[in-house]
């Protein structure tokens, strides 16, 4: 099933240059990209609740978020690709996910034993979060300025 979203062309008008990877340029995001709308596409609104909105339609997620550069970056803006997402269970067992080109991260079915920890890496660098969680919608608490007192976004290392 195909799900439609409202694209964010009317935010970027005057700033809009395809990139033909579904991105537009946008100076004001860190990456200097930004979410150009579309249809069904694994780069679609980063930052983003993914999970709630899949809840109605399109792939369910079991866990979803993005990794960003800024803890400020606002909805839409691209983030940071080919982070490694470590899910560690309460029993040890790791699941790793990879940041895609928007620096979204997702799987539908996740086997892990909560609560969980996360460590990210990237370049040879690691950033650790290592307060043990239950959520898996990474938006939830890691969201963009000003939301609900959040601690800011996931941010690469």
């Amino acid at each position: 099933m195909i799900v439609s979203f409202l694209a964010i062309a009317s935010m970027t008008a005057g700033l809009a240059c395809d990139t033909g990877d579904g991105g537009v340029a946008d100076g004001s995001c860190a990456s200097g990209e930004r979410w150009g709308g579309g249809e069904a596409s694994s780069l679609m609104n980063p930052g983003r609740d993914c999970i709630g909105c899949h809840r109605g339609e399109g792939p369910r997620f079991a866990v979803a978020g993005t990794v960003y550069d800024a803890v400020d970056e606002a909805d839409g803006c691209f983030g940071v690709a080919d982070v490694a997402v470590h899910l560690v269970g309460a029993d040890g067992k790791t699941v790793t996910l990879t940041s895609n080109d928007a620096g979204n991260f997702f799987r539908s079915s996740l086997d892990l034993a909560m609560p969980y920890t996360v460590r990210l890496e990237y370049e040879g660098r690691e950033r650790v979060m290592t307060t043990p969680q239950t959520e898996l919608d990474c938006a939830s608490c890691h969201t963009g300025p000003g939301r609900n007192g959040a601690p800011g976004r996931v941010l690469a290392p």
